[in-house]
């Protein structure tokens, strides 16, 4: 089993938030990337190797990850 670095699962978070901003049309898909995006922001904001960098881009991802999983509240 390979363990992803938090460089990596950071630009996981990164691009599923890119994928949910791409998904406007597809409130159910959106809200997966959604999903997704939160999980891999809150392993890189609790990963003990996390630099000040990617918290705080951890942050900017989970903040916009729990919006677009507000909006599709329904979904």
């Amino acid at each position: 089993m390979t363990i992803a670095t938090t460089t990596a699962v950071l630009a996981y978070a990164r691009a599923d938030i890119h994928a949910a901003v791409a998904a406007a049309d597809d409130p159910h898909r959106r809200r997966q990337y959604a999903l997704s995006a939160r999980d891999y922001a809150v392993t890189v904001l609790l990963a003990g190797d996390a630099t000040a960098d990617q918290t705080r881009h951890a942050d900017y991802y989970l903040t916009d990850a729990e919006s677009f999983i507000a909006a599709t509240a329904d979904h």
